[in-house]
Order: C-alpha cells, then structure tokens, then sequence
C-alpha cells in the first residue's frame, strides 16, 4: 500500500477502513516467522496463503482484475482467527503485564529487605555489636514485623554494612571527583586494642553548598610503621576509594599531620614523600599539637611547676585508685552541698583543655578535699604511715604558696583551653586562626602586669589567710612559680612554635589578610590586593583571572563576589587541626572494645564510616542500597538461601520458670 496515491487510499479508506488496519503488520510478521501453520489449521483456523506468502500487490492498470481478489483477501484474513488471536497478543504486550508483575515482585522484595538493612544501620549508628541483629530481628518479628526468613545472622549484618558503607564512600568519592572539589587530607596513626597499627584518613571538602565538611574516609592496617610503609598505604587508599592521580594533582591541596617526625621530617618523612609526587601539595603541623608542644616546652622550663604536677598527680592517684576515697570526698561534698567533680593528671599527654578542668575541679573542691584530708589524718583506725600522708597532703594543699600557684595555673590553662577548643571548631580557618592567637598570647602577656581573676582571689585570700573557710599558712618548703618567667616563656614558646606551623613560605598568611575588611585601613582603591589573591589562585589551582574580577567586586563592596567563591571555599577548606583524626580514634576506642578486639581493620572501617558519615536513622533512605543488594540474589525472601536457625528455648533447664512467668 505504499505506493498507493493519496486519491486511491481516500477512497479505498472510506469504503474499507478495516483494510488500513495499524495491527495487519504485525499479524503478518508474526505468522510469517511462525512458519508452522499445521497446527493452527487443526484448530480452524484459516489462513490466507497469498497474505502469508506476501503475494498481495498493489492496484495496476486493470482494477477490476486485481482489486477486488486482493480487497476479499484482506477482509477475509482480518475476520480471520489468526487476526484476532495476533490483536490480542498485541493488545496484551501493550498492557505490560509481564513488566507489572515484575515491578511487584521487586515491591515485595524491598518492602521485606528494607526492615533488615535499617536494622543493620542501627547497629553501625549505634555502636552496637553486631550479633544484636539477630536479636532484633526476633524482636521486630514478635512485633508483627515482616522480616522474610533470611539475612537474619550477625554474619549477615556484617555484609549488609560492608555493603552500605562501600556505596556511601563511592557516591562521596564520585561526588568529589565530578564536581573538580578542592580536598585538603588528614592523618594520624594510632592503635587499636587488638594491637593493630592503623592510619586514620579524614577529608575535609566542599559536597556542593560552599560549606567544606570533614568526611572520614577510611581506616588502613599499617605493616609497618616508617614513613615509606604510611606513605603506600595512605596512597594507595586514596586510589582504592575512587581517587585518580590527574584529580589529586589538580585537586589536592592540603596535607595535615601531627608533629611525629615520621610525619614532618623533612628528610623522609610522609609530607616530603607526598611533596615529591605532588609538588604544589603544601603541608604543616596541626596547631593543637603545637599549642601542647608550646606548653610542654615551658614547663621544661620553669621547674617550679614539675612541683605543682607532682602534687596534683599524687591527689589523682589517691582519689583515681580506691573507691573508699572516692566515696569518702563524695561524702564530703554532699555535707557541703557541692558537685563533687573528677579530678585527673594535669599537664600530661592529655590536650590543655582536660588540665584545666582538673585544676577547676580542685580549685571547686578545694574546701572539701581540705576537710577529707584533715578528717583522714585524725582518724585513728588508719595506719600511721597513711595518716602522715594525709597530714602531709593537708598542709600542702592549704599552704598560700600552692593556692596562689593553682590560681595562676587557672587563669593560664582557661585561656588556653579555650583557644584550643576554638582551634578544633570545624568551621575554623587560618584568618580567624591567626587571630585568636596573637589575642590569646597578648592576654598572657597582661597577666605578667595585671593578675587573672582566679590569682587575684587567691592573692587576697594569702592577705586574709583565710579562703572557702579553710584557714592558710605559708610553708618555705614550697617554692612558687616565678609569674613571670612563666608567662614569659608561654609566650615566647607560643610565638616560636605556633608561627612557625603555617606553610612553608609566611606569605600566604599574608596574602589571606588581604579579604579580611576588617584590617584594611583607610579606603582602598579598586586593584588593592590583585597581587596577594593572584598568589593564592595559583597556589590553589584556580583562575586568576576570575579571581582579580572577584577581589575587585570584592572592595567596591560585595560581600561574596560570585567570582571569589571558589577561592573563598578554597581557604575555608583548609583545615587548622587534626582534631577530627583524634576524634576518629575515641570512636574507635568505643567500637573495639576488650570484648570486640577481634574485629578486623575493615569492619572496624565500615563501622566508623557509617557512624561518621551516615545521615540519622529517620533520615536514611534504605531504598537505593536494597536496589544494588538485590542485583545478588540476596533478598530477604530468597527461597534458594538456607533459613537462619533460631535457637531451641525448651531445652533450656528454667523453661518451667519462664512458663511460669
């Protein structure tokens, strides 16, 4: 009929419109391919064997002689069994009732394998052991809940966050590399309490808002603990996960580490293996460590404080190792009506901010721990020995000369903590880092003039010899720490090590306080700071062209030129502490436990990862990484899959006592 004229389809249309059927095509093609026709014959069917054999032809000359032949066989095959038995074949496929059937047995398996992932995400967001799946399947499946029969065991749940954990990092990686993200990476080594040396790897990156978060990236067993061995293992990690070496080259642009020499040494260490490969990778040393360092390096110092640690640990171990002292303080405090507070080390291995809640803690409990003391030395069922103890504890604890070293250790170690916990804040940049430090140093420095709160207390509390009703006396056997030398030596130690920790060349401090308005003096003109922000695009990687365009919006007064964004979220990715490594390790401390040090690096990984990373439970969506579980056969209802076995409760010996309750 193709070739038929538009007059002659007309005309043929009206007095036939059966015989421009849509679906004669596909009841041709159909018998056509079936090319078994015997059987069809047998149940009545009549087929046309000049419409089988395609002999049907189009009108010639003489129209009487072939149209009417080939018009009576087109409407004898379109009433015919075969026709109808072709539509309804069409009819059905177009119904898609195969696609339905599917789509609701796909329903059905993801309805019954959902419960079981968010079960299993439980656990990982709730450091709980995985061997509770099993036990909360049997509770959700007492509560009415349909949990198939599989994918029940602890075994089963170990994959099951294996699996979310695995797609979480591929969607963060995939996000990062697609969107050209600048990504700053920091480390730390430590280990577990199965005895395993591992290296924390932490990300800190821009995911799409302008707000860079810090992502944990993963947790690597460590063969050996040299510079060479971390420096492959945290390489090959970055790979692994979805990193490509064209990406880091172009995007990497930060390395922080703590001050270990395996770390920075400027021979071999892990940065200058990591500069070799990726020269324009600049790296420094995390300021919180500095800040301990700068501390530790003063109380080396000024001895008189080794003096004041001594005394302060001795009170730790009194209080830390027998319960009967605890409970006796505790006793004390509550006849005073005051919180009975910790008491730890001071100035240890632990950051400044733990010294100073300790020396809070006995500044607080200063008149309690007085009267134990006093109380402990008269009592005479105690031994002599420990009664001289006590005595001896009493009359230091009440001396001026140590209140006045505890109000002095206060008013430091306050400022200190909190410029250490500022320095740990997640939105922290260098600008603001710069900042707090020279304000925090230059605080220190008006102590030497002009005593803190807490040293002022104590100063005239010595005058009246008489603080929280505990009566003082001077005793020469103490010496007390020189004010000045020590706040002296905390700052020049401050200054030494502090300054020193930003990037090999000073300038880039100097080029970032070109976007800080609040240090420009005086009205700039319209190329102020061209240079400064130029060095800083080309030390990020970014356009300088569209950078200057950017600072130059920048000081005719827009707040966040669309231009500077990308060099704004540049330095906000720049991490100023390592804190989120340590925090990294103090969940590990509560994932692997003395029961669970067994876990494998991996697992233990996975854990972290889904605690760290994942959105909250009523927030995570278990659809999406169902879908790619069930690419396995791995379903919760999958029939082929052995079912778990409950374990039998009435061979129990007290199953009469459990029928009784």
């Amino acid at each position: 009929p193709d070739v038929w004229n538009v007059k002659q389809q007309k005309e043929l249309s009206e007095r036939y419109p059966w015989l421009f059927s849509n679906k004669k095509k596909l009841c041709c093609s159909y018998y056509k391919e079936t090319k078994s026709l015997g059987p069809l014959k047998e149940k009545g069917v009549h087929l046309s064997e000049e419409w089988i054999g395609c002999h049907v032809e189009p009108l010639g000359e003489k129209r009487e002689t072939q149209f009417l032949p080939e018009v009576k066989l087109t409407k004898k095959h379109y009433e015919s069994a075969a026709h109808i038995l072709a539509t309804e074949i069409m009819e059905t496929r177009q119904s898609k009732l195969l696609e339905k059937s599917t789509n609701k047995t796909v329903a059905n398996l993801m309805n019954v394998t959902e419960p079981v992932f968010r079960t299993a995400y439980y656990i990982a967001k709730s450091n709980r052991p995985f061997t509770d799946h099993e036990d909360l399947i049997k509770l959700q499946k007492l509560n009415g809940v349909n949990l198939g029969t599989i994918l029940h065991s602890h075994f089963t749940a170990t994959a099951i966050i294996h699996h979310i954990a695995a797609q979480m990092r591929k969607k963060i990686v995939e996000k990062l590399v697609s969107s050209t993200a600048k990504i700053a990476v920091l480390i730390d080594e430590s280990s577990t309490q199965g005895k395993k040396s591992v290296l924390t790897v932490h990300l800190k990156a821009d995911i799409g808002n302008g707000e860079p978060v810090f992502i944990f990236l993963n947790l690597v067993e460590l063969e050996a603990q040299t510079s060479e061995a971390m420096t492959n293992a945290f390489l090959k990690c970055l790979k692994t996960s979805g990193f490509t070496d064209e990406y880091l080259q172009d995007n990497w642009i930060v390395f922080v580490s703590d001050g270990a020499s395996v770390m920075l040494g400027t021979q071999s260490g892990v940065a200058t293996r990591l500069c070799e490969s990726y020269p324009n990778l600049f790296s420094w040393h995390c300021l919180n460590h500095r800040l301990e360092l700068a501390v530790a390096d003063a109380i080396e110092e000024v001895t008189a404080i080794n003096h004041f640690r001594i005394f302060m640990d001795s009170i730790y171990s009194l209080y830390s190792q027998s319960n009967k002292n605890q409970r006796e303080l505790s006793e004390v405090c509550y006849d005073f009506g005051m919180q009975c507070l910790r008491i730890g080390r001071v100035l240890n291995v632990r950051w400044v901010a733990s010294s100073f809640r300790t020396v809070r803690a006995v500044w607080k409990s200063f008149r309690a721990l007085c009267k134990h003391f006093q109380t402990a030395a008269g009592d005479t069922k105690c031994d002599g020995r420990d009664c001289n103890k006590y005595r001896e504890l009493y009359e230091r604890l009440r001396s001026t000369e140590f209140l006045c070293d505890l109000g002095l250790l206060y008013d430091v170690l306050q400022e200190l903590s909190a410029l250490s916990l500022e320095l740990q804040k997640q939105s922290m940049t260098l600008p603001q880092c710069e900042t707090l430090i020279k304000r925090t140093i230059r605080v220190l420095g008006s102590f030497k003039d002009e005593p803190g709160d807490k040293l002022n207390e104590a100063l005239k509390a010595k005058e009246s010899g008489n603080f929280s009703s505990v009566v003082l006396k001077s005793n020469t056997k103490i010496k007390s720490i020189n004010r000045s030398q020590f706040l002296q030596s905390l700052i020049n130690n401050m200054n030494k090590r502090i300054s020193s920790s930003f990037p090999n060349n000073a300038t880039v401090l100097e080029d970032l306080k070109v976007l800080d308005k609040t240090m420009w003096l005086g009205e700039k003109n319209i190329r102020f700071g061209e240079k400064e922000v130029s060095r800083l695009a080309r030390r990020f990687r970014l356009d300088e062209q569209q950078a200057i365009r950017g600072m130059r919006a920048f000081v005719e007064g827009e707040s966040e030129p669309e231009n500077l964004k990308p060099l704004l979220v540049a330095i906000k990715t720049i991490p100023c502490s390592t804190a989120e490594c340590e925090r990294d390790f103090s969940l590990m401390n509560i994932i692997v436990t003395d029961l669970r040090a067994t876990l494998s690096t991996n697992n233990i990984s996975n854990l972290m990862f889904v605690n760290i990373n994942g959105p909250p439970l009523e927030l995570w969506n278990p659809k999406e990484y169902v879908k790619s579980w069930l690419m396995k056969p791995q379903s919760a209802i999958n029939k082929q899959s052995r079912v778990v076995q409950e374990k039998a409760v009435h061979d129990d010996d007290r199953y009469a006592l459990w029928q009784l309750l």
